[in-house]
């Protein structure tokens, strides 16, 4: 397979590369621009398919093995869905021919606060959001901001991602990340800041 050929795809949105990992997996490392849609017999290709809503779009797909790689290509095509590109080891070749990867990082409230000097706190919630408190110095960006403000942040300053309970942390920690940042999700949110009795901001 021609890697630097299916990136250049991915990046001018012509595939759409699916990773039927597991979430963790994903997470750890996957390729840039790809989506995570761990494989299941039951439904996986409908709700693909339904995702997809009618787009005309070549698709892409990254597997744990040759045998997880042929049951989700068989299931796609039941729903007249076809794959072009299949990566079937995991990403171990893709890995050993040094193309790139993206990782997001989990961490802890408690660890944000203890290396508090060493992330720089982006909080992604709505600005009604901020109410309820905010952490001192963070970067207060709407999530649906990100795209346009990337210009604002630094390839080697590492991010800690906070949102009210951790699910737009990580898209967004995934969203910088597969730009090339270094981004980590804080697990639990700002709920979980505050219940483990953190400092926060109250908004004036």
């Amino acid at each position: 397979m021609d890697y630097a050929s299916l990136m250049e795809k991915i990046q001018s949105q012509e595939i759409i590369v699916l990773d039927t990992r597991n979430n963790h997996d994903f997470m750890m490392s996957h390729v840039p621009g790809s989506v995570n849609a761990p494989f299941s017999t039951y439904g996986w290709a409908r709700s693909i398919k339904s995702w997809l809503s009618g787009t005309d779009i070549e698709l892409g797909l990254v597997a744990e093995n040759g045998e997880t790689a042929s049951k989700a290509v068989e299931e796609l095509r039941k729903v007249d869905l076809n794959v072009s590109e299949v990566i079937s080891d995991a990403l171990a070749k893709w890995k050993q021919d040094g193309f790139q990867l993206s990782s997001v990082g989990e961490i802890t409230p408690d660890d944000v606060y203890r290396e508090f000097d060493r992330y720089t706190v982006i909080d992604v919630r709505e600005p009604f959001e901020w109410q309820s408190g905010t952490i001192k110095n963070s970067l207060k960006i709407p999530m649906n901001e990100l795209p346009s403000r990337l210009n604002e942040f630094n390839r080697s300053d590492r991010y800690a991602i906070i949102c009210a309970h951790g699910n737009r942390s990580e898209v967004a920690a995934l969203f910088l990340a597969d730009n090339g940042f270094n981004a980590a999700t804080v697990v639990g949110g700002i709920q979980r800041w505050i219940s483990e009795q953190l400092p926060v901001e109250l908004e004036e």
